[in-house]
């Protein structure tokens, strides 16, 4: 799932694959901004068809790759694996 995140985080911004999983914050990366936010959560909810509560939705859910997984994992029915 990392790297299904990071192509979608990449294709957002466009920047390469390899620039996102290798940033220390996905906020370092250039253009990583609430609109690119809404753009990456909107993105994964369709392609993972989850809807993230809203109240899920903080910074800190998307410091990482790590923290975005977590967001969406716990998103994800029980038992269900992307």
């Amino acid at each position: 799932m990392t790297d299904t995140l990071a192509r979608t985080v990449a294709d957002v911004l466009g920047v390469p694959d390899t620039d996102v999983l290798s940033a220390d914050s996905l906020f370092d990366l250039p253009g990583f901004d609430s609109i690119a936010i809404v753009s990456v959560l909107e993105r994964l909810e369709d392609d993972l068809g989850v809807e993230v509560p809203a109240e899920q939705i903080v910074p800190e859910a998307f410091e990482s790759l790590t923290a975005l997984r977590s967001l969406l994992d716990a998103a994800l029915p029980e038992g269900a694996h992307p």
